[in-house]
This record gives C-alpha cells, structure tokens and sequence, in this order.
C-alpha cells in the first residue's frame, strides 16, 4: 500500500509536475531560437545538433517522468537522483547557446550569452520554489556558464573592464536570483500556513455548528411534538391556534437551522446529493401550491406556467425542492404588488435533456452593486432586509451551491426597480412511460398495538417521542444509553426500536451490533436509527450494525410514523414469502398425489 509522500518529495514532485506541464514551451524555445544560432555561427548544421540534442533530452524526461508517475516515483531516492541529473542536463545544454554565441560573435556575442544564461537562472527561479535540490541543479551549470564568458569576454575583444564588469554582474544576477528564489520560498510557506490555518479554522467551524445543532435539535424535537400534540387533541380553538404558531415557529427554526448545517457541509466539502426517482410534476405543482396562500396573504398572485407534462424523474427531490423553496420564498418576499409567475420547461441540448425553471417577480429589482453581493453567504441587500424580513442570507448562496453540485447552474437577472428573474438549469433524467413507482410516499397509518423502545440519552427526546407515539402504541419503553436498552431487550420482546446514536456507556452502532450478534427474542427486531447526520458514511455505519432505517431529528411525527410502517412492511414482506413458498409447494405436492 502506497504511503503519503513526505512533505520533501511532495515538493520534489511538485517541481517536476510544473516542468512537465512546461514542455511545450521548452520545445518551441529551441525552435525559435535556431535561426539566431545560425546567424552567429554561419552555420546550419551546430543549430540543427543543438536543437536535436535538446528535443533528444526533453523525450527523455518525458519518458522516465509521465505524469501519471511523477509522485509514486518521488518516493525512492533513486528517482530523485536521476530528476537532478536530468534538471542538470537540460542546464548544461540549455546554457551552450550562451557560450557559443560569445564565441563567434564577440563582445556583443558575449553580451547576449550573459543575457541567455540570466534568462536560464530566472526560469530555474520561477520552476524549483519550493525544493532546494533541484533550484541547485538548474543554477550550477548557468554559473559555470557565466565564469567561462567572464573568462572569455578579454580574449573576445572586451577590455579588463568590461570582464571585470561582466563578472560582477554576473555574481550579482545570482546572488539576485538565490535572493528571489528564498523570497519566494518563505511566501510559499506563509501561504501554505495561512491554508491550514483556514482549513483548522474551517474545521473547527464545522465542528462547533455540528454540536451546536445537535444540541439544539433536542429541545426542537420536543417543541414539534408538543405543540403537535396540543394541536391535534384540543377542542379550543385558541389553544389550537397557539399550537399551530409555536409549530410554524419551530418549523422556522427548524430551516434555519438546516441552512447553517447546509452552509458548514458545503465549506467542509461533505455535501451530498441522492439519485432516486421522483414526481417532478407533483414535485413543482405541490410546491407552488404551498406558497400560494403565502402570496394570497400577501395580495399577490403566484402562476404556474409549464410547457409540457413532465412526468417521472430521477435526482435528488429533496434538494430541487429546496431550491424551489428558496426561489419562490425570495420571490414573494420581496414583492409587494404584482406577483410572481414560475415557469417549467424542458428541452435536449447536446449534452442532453435540461430542466429550465424561471422565477419571475415585479418587486423593486435589483442594482449592479446589489446583484454582485446576491449570492455571497450570510450578505444581505441592505441593513432593512433583515430586519423587515429576517433570514441568515444563506439561502440563495446554498442554492446556487445546490444546483453547481448537480451539474447545473443558478443565474439571476435583474434591473432596479424592474422586478427579477431567476434562472435555474439542471441535467434532467426522465424516466419513460412505462416507469411504476412501487409504494411511492404511500399515505401511513400507526397501528394500535405496537412494542416500541425508545433509547436516547437525553430525557425531553424520550418525553417527546413518547408523546408521539403513546396515541397509537399499546406499550412505549425508554432507556437512557445503549447498555440500559440491551438489558431491557434481553427481556422483553418489542415490535420497533428507536435508537439515538451518540450516547453515553454504549453508543448506537453498538448497542445494535451486540443485539444482531445476540441470541435473544429481539434479534431480528427492526431498528430505526434517531440522528442528526445524513451523511454518507455515517448512513452505512449504521446499516452496517443491522439498522433498518434512518429519521433525521429534529423528529416530526408523520416522518418517524413512515419509517416504522416501512419497517415493520418490509418485515412482514420478508416473513410471508417462506410460507408463501410452503404453501405453493404443499399445493403441488398434492396435485402430484392425485
């Protein structure tokens, strides 16, 4: 197994990667430069060798360094060695034009090889930052070089003086370059110690939003289940009413929230999307149907314009859906008279099928100034705008940061007080016709007597899916980590187990891991796990320990009822078809018998 580079060979390889890319130039230099050989030599044919002496040389390195090579080579000495013999090689014939041109042309001849060797030590400058072995392999030859035509300056024609002269320069044009060359080397490095410091920083962000949110998720949870409860049971119609504030409050919150998670996952480059398939057309019908009694309340019209039916599509729902939420919250936000007109269309362009959704409003536009801060995060227009609409300024930079993640793009046109349209473009995979979604958001329905275990570490999380689910479950249990809940499984047989994550004693994932390797009643008992991360990794962790499904929290009540239907469904599915089977089988050993 390959190890990671030391920071050395990784400057190594960096300087040798930065000569391959250089290869073009150095091919066409010589080629450039040819006819000025001729002219000082009067010949043709100490060019043409030169020229060929050079391409022979840059074939070589080409070979022994391609560039799919370059770092697994760096890693053994051996290689190195033969880069620094290379990097030297080029110097020495690189710099022969120098040399050569001094000797037929004289003073001036000499005069533009010190040019040509000073050109070489500025290059050897700009291409080996970053790692000493190689800048010395580049510089060595061009200050031979420059001792020879010092040397040779008073037998060509020059006076002491003018050698001396040349001589100095010369020393002074290397002592320049190391100069230039350490320079470089330190602002390489604060460079590179401001990056990790912004990445630590990043880092620490990410982590700090991460527990935060985590912590706030618990106390929202309950929030949503409290006041669902109350909103659900009262007969009084302003208990009612103050239940569904405190909901819609909550779910405020609950949005902001996910805007920061959002934003902290997108910085930390951890945000992903899904690939499933999904009712577009149910999908922007059903989301311009949820804003239109906020435009209706606003006294604006809201109108759905779609060119054809659009049918059954595969991609992420959730996330085209918080685009389209974003869009049209903006849009209605910030009109005041008119309204807002969303229009869906579809086309093939030659890289494929495109879906092209415009949101238009006539609301107060927007100047250059404006548009330029639009998408930056936590910008807001203007110091009115939040506090007249409130907001963290995340949601279109998220959007925009969505739609880029799926392959597409989100643009905004707009003029001061003509109103704006944003424009959203993204790769469309349309499933055809015959396409048949199997049990697709199918209305759920808790049953009355089911076993539930509920296992968190913290105690409103229990109070409140308690308040959940006692409605609709004949038994609720609570158990505070992973240990207290094995005990309780080792002893009692329940239909579902909730199960949090991060716990004191005994964690989640294990806790599950141990019950899946038990031999006790509740071994194959479906578990649900209660997180508040979505991503990746972690979603396989816990399918890896036997999990069977996954509620983000803060937990809403017909989301955590849809993965315990689901469940306890795909349970059911899995124990009739062995007794499907049996009964087929006894059917046909029947029919054989008669």
């Amino acid at each position: 197994m390959r190890t990671a580079l030391r920071e050395s060979d990784q400057q190594f390889a960096a300087v040798i990667s930065t000569r391959r890319r250089q290869i073009v130039m150095r091919l066409l230099l010589p080629v450039i430069v040819a006819p000025i050989y001729t002219v000082f030599t009067g010949s043709f044919m100490a060019p043409a060798a030169w020229v060929l002496g050079y391409f022979l040389l840059q074939a070589l390195e080409v070979g022994i360094f391609p560039r799919v090579l370059i770092e697994r080579r760096m890693e053994d000495a051996r290689w190195r060695s033969a880069a620094l013999v290379i990097v030297a090689a080029n110097g020495v014939i690189f710099g022969s034009f120098g040399v050569v041109v001094a000797v037929f042309g004289g003073p001036w001849g000499v005069a533009c090889g010190a040019l040509w060797v000073s050109g070489a030590i500025l290059n050897a400058v700009l291409t080996s930052v970053g790692c000493r072995p190689v800048f010395t392999a580049a510089l060595l030859p061009q200050i031979g070089y420059f001792v020879i035509l010092a040397l040779l300056a008073m037998p060509l024609g020059a006076s002491l003086g003018q050698a001396v002269a040349l001589a100095v320069t010369a020393g002074l044009n290397v002592t320049a370059a190391l100069l230039a060359w350490q320079l470089y080397q330190k602002v390489l490095a604060a460079e590179r110690e401001a990056k990790a410091q912004a990445q630590a920083a990043t880092a620490a962000k990410s982590a700090f939003v991460a527990m935060v949110s985590h912590e706030l998720r618990t106390p929202l949870s309950a929030i949503l289940a409290g006041a669902a409860a109350v909103e659900g049971r009262s007969r009084d119609a302003c208990d009612r009413s103050g239940a569904g504030l405190i909901l819609d409050s909550a779910r405020m919150m609950q949005s902001l929230l996910n805007d920061l998670l959002d934003m902290s996952k997108i910085e930390a480059g951890r945000l992903t999307t899904e690939d499933v398939p999904y009712d577009l057309q149910a999908l922007v019908e059903d989301t311009v149907r949820f804003w239109s009694a906020e435009a209706h309340k606003k006294g604006i019209s809201l109108r759905l314009e779609v060119g054809a039916m659009l049918g059954w599509a595969r991609g992420d729902r959730t996330r085209l859906r918080q685009i389209f939420n974003n869009l049209l919250s903006n849009a209605i936000k910030f009109t005041d008279d008119g309204g807002v007109v969303v229009r869906v269309t579809t086309r093939v362009d030659p890289h494929g099928e495109l879906l092209q959704v415009e949101v238009a409003d006539t609301g107060p536009g927007m100047t250059p100034d404006q548009l330029e801060r639009l998408f930056v995060a936590f910008e807001q227009l203007d110091a009115s705008t939040a506090r007249t609409h409130g907001g963290t300024g995340l949601g279109l930079c998220i959007s925009r940061q969505l739609a880029e993640l799926m392959g597409g793009d989100l643009a905004v046109f707009s003029n001061a007080g003509a109103g704006t349209t944003f424009s959203l473009k993204l790769p469309l995979a349309m499933l055809d016709g015959t396409f048949k979604p199997e049990g697709y958001e199918q209305p759920v329905a808790p049953s009355m007597d089911l076993r539930v275990l509920i296992v968190d570490d913290h105690e409103i999380n229990r109070r409140a899916f308690g308040l959940m689910l006692r409605p609709y479950c004949s038994q609720v249990v609570a158990a505070q980590d992973g240990q207290a809940a094995l005990e309780l499984l080792s002893i009692s047989e329940f239909d579902v187990v909730l199960m949090d994550m991060n716990m004191p004693v005994m964690g989640g994932v294990e806790a599950v891991r141990r019950l899946r390797g038990s031999n006790g009643m509740n071994r194959n008992t479906p578990v649900i796990a209660l997180t508040a991360s979505s991503s990746a990794d972690h979603v396989d962790q816990c399918r890896a320990a036997g999990m069977q499904a996954f509620v983000n929290k803060p937990v809403e009540a017909h989301k955590l009822f849809a993965a315990i239907e689901a469940v306890l469904d795909s349970m059911n599915a899995e124990q009739d078809a062995p007794q499907t089977q049996a009964r087929v089988m006894s059917s046909l050993g029947k029919q054989d018998h008669h």
